[in-house]
Protein backbone atom coordinates (compact mmCIF):
# COMPACT_ATOMS: atom_id res chain seq x y z
CA UNK A 1 0.00 0.00 0.00
CA UNK A 2 1.42 3.18 -1.07
CA UNK A 3 1.18 6.12 1.37
CA UNK A 4 0.90 9.57 0.04
CA UNK A 5 2.70 12.25 1.93
CA UNK A 6 0.62 14.95 3.51
CA UNK A 7 1.34 18.36 2.40
CA UNK A 8 3.37 20.19 5.14
CA UNK A 9 3.99 23.83 5.88
CA UNK A 10 7.22 25.15 4.68
CA UNK A 11 9.14 27.53 6.94
CA UNK A 12 9.63 30.82 5.34
CA UNK A 13 13.25 31.72 4.91
CA UNK A 14 14.46 34.41 7.32
CA UNK A 15 15.47 37.48 5.49
CA UNK A 16 17.81 39.61 7.63
CA UNK A 17 18.15 43.32 7.18
CA UNK A 18 21.48 44.55 5.96
CA UNK A 19 23.95 45.45 8.72
CA UNK A 20 23.58 49.18 8.21
CA UNK A 21 19.78 48.95 8.69
CA UNK A 22 20.23 46.95 11.89
CA UNK A 23 22.72 49.53 13.17
CA UNK A 24 20.25 52.36 12.63
CA UNK A 25 17.53 50.48 14.50
CA UNK A 26 19.79 49.82 17.52
CA UNK A 27 20.79 53.47 17.64
CA UNK A 28 17.17 54.59 17.58
CA UNK A 29 16.24 52.18 20.38
CA UNK A 30 19.17 53.34 22.55
CA UNK A 31 18.30 56.98 22.01
CA UNK A 32 14.69 56.33 22.99
CA UNK A 33 15.69 54.56 26.22
CA UNK A 34 18.08 57.37 27.13
CA UNK A 35 15.39 59.96 26.55
CA UNK A 36 12.97 58.06 28.75
CA UNK A 37 15.64 57.84 31.47
CA UNK A 38 16.31 61.58 31.42
CA UNK A 39 12.61 62.33 31.52
CA UNK A 40 12.15 59.96 34.45
CA UNK A 41 15.03 61.52 36.39
CA UNK A 42 13.73 65.01 35.67
CA UNK A 43 10.28 64.01 36.80
CA UNK A 44 11.68 62.42 39.94
CA UNK A 45 13.78 65.50 40.70
CA UNK A 46 10.83 67.83 40.26
CA UNK A 47 8.69 65.61 42.43
CA UNK A 48 11.31 65.48 45.21
CA UNK A 49 11.73 69.24 45.20
CA UNK A 50 7.99 69.72 45.31
CA UNK A 51 7.68 67.27 48.21
CA UNK A 52 10.54 68.94 50.05
CA UNK A 53 8.90 72.31 49.50
CA UNK A 54 5.58 70.96 50.72
CA UNK A 55 7.30 69.58 53.81
CA UNK A 56 8.93 72.95 54.43
CA UNK A 57 5.62 74.75 54.08
CA UNK A 58 3.96 72.33 56.50
CA UNK A 59 6.53 73.32 59.16
CA UNK A 60 5.92 77.05 58.72
CA UNK A 61 3.04 79.12 59.96
CA UNK A 62 0.26 80.24 57.69
CA UNK A 63 1.39 83.85 58.14
CA UNK A 64 4.87 83.11 56.74
CA UNK A 65 3.65 81.17 53.69
CA UNK A 66 2.71 83.44 50.76
CA UNK A 67 -0.74 83.00 49.33
CA UNK A 68 -0.95 80.90 46.24
CA UNK A 69 2.65 79.64 46.47
CA UNK A 70 3.33 76.88 44.00
CA UNK A 71 6.21 74.75 42.83
CA UNK A 72 9.50 76.18 44.13
CA UNK A 73 11.23 75.49 40.80
CA UNK A 74 8.57 77.41 38.87
CA UNK A 75 8.70 80.22 41.41
CA UNK A 76 12.46 80.44 41.12
CA UNK A 77 12.27 80.65 37.33
CA UNK A 78 9.65 83.39 37.62
CA UNK A 79 11.71 85.25 40.22
CA UNK A 80 8.92 84.87 42.78
CA UNK A 81 10.41 82.24 45.09
CA UNK A 82 10.18 83.28 48.76
CA UNK A 83 13.37 83.75 50.75
CA UNK A 84 14.08 80.66 52.84
CA UNK A 85 15.68 81.24 56.22
CA UNK A 86 17.65 78.62 58.14
CA UNK A 87 16.03 77.47 61.34
CA UNK A 88 19.44 76.60 62.82
CA UNK A 89 20.59 80.23 62.60
CA UNK A 90 17.65 81.27 64.75
CA UNK A 91 18.63 78.71 67.38
CA UNK A 92 22.32 79.78 67.52
CA UNK A 93 23.28 81.85 70.56
CA UNK A 94 24.11 85.47 69.69
CA UNK A 95 27.78 86.47 69.73
CA UNK A 96 28.82 88.70 72.63
CA UNK A 97 29.55 92.35 72.05
CA UNK A 98 32.98 93.82 72.78
CA UNK A 99 31.71 95.06 76.14
CA UNK A 100 30.30 91.63 77.04
CA UNK A 101 33.53 89.95 75.94
CA UNK A 102 35.54 92.33 78.12
CA UNK A 103 33.36 91.44 81.10
CA UNK A 104 34.15 87.73 80.59
CA UNK A 105 37.90 88.25 81.18
CA UNK A 106 39.19 87.15 84.58
CA UNK A 107 42.94 87.23 83.98
CA UNK A 108 45.71 86.34 81.56
CA UNK A 109 48.17 83.53 80.89
CA UNK A 110 51.39 83.32 78.87
CA UNK A 111 51.70 81.22 75.74
CA UNK A 112 54.40 78.63 76.50
CA UNK A 113 54.76 77.72 72.82
CA UNK A 114 53.06 78.81 69.63
CA UNK A 115 49.40 78.39 70.62
CA UNK A 116 46.65 77.55 68.10
CA UNK A 117 43.42 79.37 68.91
CA UNK A 118 40.41 77.19 68.09
CA UNK A 119 36.70 77.84 67.67
CA UNK A 120 35.75 75.07 70.10
CA UNK A 121 37.32 72.85 72.75
CA UNK A 122 38.38 70.10 70.37
CA UNK A 123 41.37 69.07 68.29
CA UNK A 124 38.98 68.75 65.36
CA UNK A 125 37.87 72.37 65.68
CA UNK A 126 39.38 74.72 63.07
CA UNK A 127 42.40 76.86 63.99
CA UNK A 128 41.36 80.51 63.70
CA UNK A 129 44.65 82.13 64.72
CA UNK A 130 47.97 81.46 66.45
CA UNK A 131 49.60 83.27 69.36
CA UNK A 132 53.40 83.39 69.54
CA UNK A 133 55.36 82.05 72.49
CA UNK A 134 55.63 84.60 75.28
CA UNK A 135 52.50 86.54 74.32
CA UNK A 136 49.61 86.85 76.77
CA UNK A 137 46.14 85.40 76.34
CA UNK A 138 43.12 86.79 78.16
CA UNK A 139 41.23 83.99 79.89
CA UNK A 140 37.67 83.72 81.20
CA UNK A 141 38.33 81.17 83.93
CA UNK A 142 36.19 78.54 82.20
CA UNK A 143 37.78 75.20 81.35
CA UNK A 144 36.51 72.10 79.59
CA UNK A 145 38.57 68.96 79.90
CA UNK A 146 42.04 69.85 78.67
CA UNK A 147 40.92 73.18 77.21
CA UNK A 148 40.91 76.76 78.49
CA UNK A 149 38.55 79.43 77.23
CA UNK A 150 40.14 82.69 76.10
CA UNK A 151 38.88 85.93 74.61
CA UNK A 152 40.52 86.52 71.25
CA UNK A 153 39.48 89.44 69.05
CA UNK A 154 36.54 90.07 71.39
CA UNK A 155 35.18 86.54 70.93
CA UNK A 156 35.24 83.46 73.18
CA UNK A 157 37.69 80.88 71.83
CA UNK A 158 39.60 77.85 73.15
CA UNK A 159 43.25 76.85 73.58
CA UNK A 160 44.91 73.72 74.93
CA UNK A 161 45.47 74.17 78.67
CA UNK A 162 48.93 72.57 78.51
CA UNK A 163 50.15 75.39 76.22
CA UNK A 164 49.44 78.26 78.63
CA UNK A 165 50.73 79.11 82.10
CA UNK A 166 50.98 81.92 84.65
CA UNK A 167 54.79 82.03 84.36
CA UNK A 168 56.32 83.95 81.46
CA UNK A 169 58.51 81.61 79.39
CA UNK A 170 62.10 82.45 78.57
CA UNK A 171 62.49 82.93 74.85
CA UNK A 172 65.46 81.55 72.97
CA UNK A 173 67.28 84.17 70.86
CA UNK A 174 65.61 83.00 67.67
CA UNK A 175 62.13 82.69 69.22
CA UNK A 176 59.37 85.23 69.43
CA UNK A 177 58.66 88.25 67.30
CA UNK A 178 60.80 91.32 66.72
CA UNK A 179 59.12 94.51 67.84
CA UNK A 180 59.24 97.70 65.77
CA UNK A 181 57.22 99.70 68.30
CA UNK A 182 58.82 102.80 69.87
CA UNK A 183 60.64 102.06 73.11
CA UNK A 184 58.74 102.77 76.28
CA UNK A 185 61.66 104.67 77.86
CA UNK A 186 61.52 107.27 75.10
CA UNK A 187 62.64 107.97 71.56
CA UNK A 188 65.41 110.41 72.42
CA UNK A 189 68.02 107.69 71.86
CA UNK A 190 66.88 107.36 68.23
CA UNK A 191 67.92 110.88 67.29
CA UNK A 192 70.49 110.75 64.47
CA UNK A 193 70.55 106.93 64.29
CA UNK A 194 70.48 104.97 61.05
CA UNK A 195 67.39 102.90 60.23
CA UNK A 196 69.07 99.59 61.20
CA UNK A 197 70.30 101.06 64.49
CA UNK A 198 66.76 102.17 65.33
CA UNK A 199 65.59 98.63 64.53
CA UNK A 200 68.14 97.22 67.01
CA UNK A 201 67.15 99.72 69.70
CA UNK A 202 63.43 98.96 69.45
CA UNK A 203 63.83 95.19 69.24
CA UNK A 204 66.18 95.02 72.25
CA UNK A 205 64.00 97.42 74.24
CA UNK A 206 60.94 95.19 73.70
CA UNK A 207 62.69 91.87 74.37
CA UNK A 208 64.75 93.07 77.35
CA UNK A 209 62.66 95.71 79.14
CA UNK A 210 64.99 95.61 82.16
CA UNK A 211 67.58 97.55 80.14
CA UNK A 212 67.03 101.26 80.78
CA UNK A 213 70.24 102.86 79.53
CA UNK A 214 71.55 103.15 75.96
CA UNK A 215 74.23 105.14 74.21
CA UNK A 216 73.31 106.49 70.80
CA UNK A 217 74.73 109.32 68.71
CA UNK A 218 78.17 110.47 69.89
CA UNK A 219 81.21 112.22 68.46
CA UNK A 220 83.39 109.18 68.00
CA UNK A 221 83.80 106.49 65.36
CA UNK A 222 80.65 104.91 64.00
CA UNK A 223 78.62 106.47 66.80
CA UNK A 224 79.08 109.78 65.00
CA UNK A 225 77.29 108.50 61.89
CA UNK A 226 74.46 106.80 63.78
CA UNK A 227 75.60 103.30 62.84
CA UNK A 228 76.35 102.17 66.41
CA UNK A 229 74.44 101.67 69.66
CA UNK A 230 75.72 100.86 73.16
CA UNK A 231 73.43 98.69 75.29
CA UNK A 232 74.43 99.30 78.92
CA UNK A 233 74.48 95.89 80.60
CA UNK A 234 76.91 93.48 82.24
CA UNK A 235 77.27 89.80 83.02
CA UNK A 236 75.25 86.97 81.48
CA UNK A 237 72.42 89.25 80.39
CA UNK A 238 74.86 90.94 78.01
CA UNK A 239 75.61 87.60 76.36
CA UNK A 240 71.86 86.90 76.10
CA UNK A 241 71.41 90.20 74.26
CA UNK A 242 74.39 89.48 72.02
CA UNK A 243 72.94 86.06 71.14
CA UNK A 244 69.59 87.70 70.37
CA UNK A 245 71.26 90.16 67.99
CA UNK A 246 73.24 87.39 66.31
CA UNK A 247 70.15 85.25 65.76
CA UNK A 248 68.30 88.21 64.20
CA UNK A 249 71.21 89.83 62.38
CA UNK A 250 69.55 89.74 58.95
CA UNK A 251 66.29 91.33 60.07
CA UNK A 252 68.08 93.98 62.14
CA UNK A 253 70.94 94.73 59.74
CA UNK A 254 73.68 93.91 62.29
CA UNK A 255 77.27 94.21 61.05
CA UNK A 256 79.29 93.37 64.18
CA UNK A 257 79.14 93.09 68.00
CA UNK A 258 81.65 93.74 70.79
CA UNK A 259 81.29 92.52 74.38
CA UNK A 260 83.73 91.67 77.20
CA UNK A 261 86.82 92.34 75.05
CA UNK A 262 85.61 90.05 72.27
CA UNK A 263 84.30 90.80 68.80
CA UNK A 264 81.95 88.96 66.43
CA UNK A 265 81.44 90.05 62.83
CA UNK A 266 79.05 88.94 60.10
CA UNK A 267 81.94 88.75 57.61
CA UNK A 268 83.86 86.31 59.81
CA UNK A 269 80.91 84.74 61.61
CA UNK A 270 82.23 81.22 61.11
CA UNK A 271 85.18 82.04 63.41
CA UNK A 272 82.91 82.87 66.33
CA UNK A 273 83.90 85.42 68.96
CA UNK A 274 87.53 86.60 68.66
CA UNK A 275 89.67 88.17 71.38
CA UNK A 276 90.68 91.85 71.30
CA UNK A 277 93.62 93.75 72.73
CA UNK A 278 93.33 95.37 76.15
CA UNK A 279 92.23 98.99 75.91
CA UNK A 280 92.78 99.73 79.60
CA UNK A 281 89.36 99.82 81.32
CA UNK A 282 85.98 98.18 81.78
CA UNK A 283 84.16 100.58 79.49
CA UNK A 284 86.93 100.68 76.87
CA UNK A 285 86.98 96.86 76.84
CA UNK A 286 83.17 96.70 76.67
CA UNK A 287 82.58 94.92 79.98
CA UNK A 288 79.71 97.21 80.94
CA UNK A 289 77.89 97.35 77.63
CA UNK A 290 77.21 95.50 74.40
CA UNK A 291 78.35 97.50 71.39
CA UNK A 292 76.47 96.87 68.13
CA UNK A 293 77.24 98.37 64.73
CA UNK A 294 74.76 98.10 61.87
CA UNK A 295 75.02 98.34 58.09
CA UNK A 296 72.72 101.36 58.12
CA UNK A 297 69.66 100.33 56.14
CA UNK A 298 70.11 96.68 55.18
CA UNK A 299 67.68 95.11 57.66
CA UNK A 300 64.61 93.28 56.43
CA UNK A 301 62.41 93.94 59.48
Amino acid sequence: MTQTSKPGRRRKPVVRDPWYVRARKHTAIATGVASLGVAAVASLGTSSVTVADATHVSHTTSESAPAGSGDIVTEALDGAAPVRTSRSSAERAPLPSAVEAEAMIEGSLYAQKTVPVRADASEDSPVLATVAKGKTLQVTGETRGGWTQVVHNDLPRWVATKLVDEEEPKLAPEEGTLSTAPCGIGSGVESGLQADTVRVYRAVCARFPQITSYGGLAGRGEHATGHSLDIMVGGQLGWDIAAFLQANRVELGVSYLIYEQRIWTVQRGGEGWRGMSDRGGATANHYDHVHVTTFGNAGSL
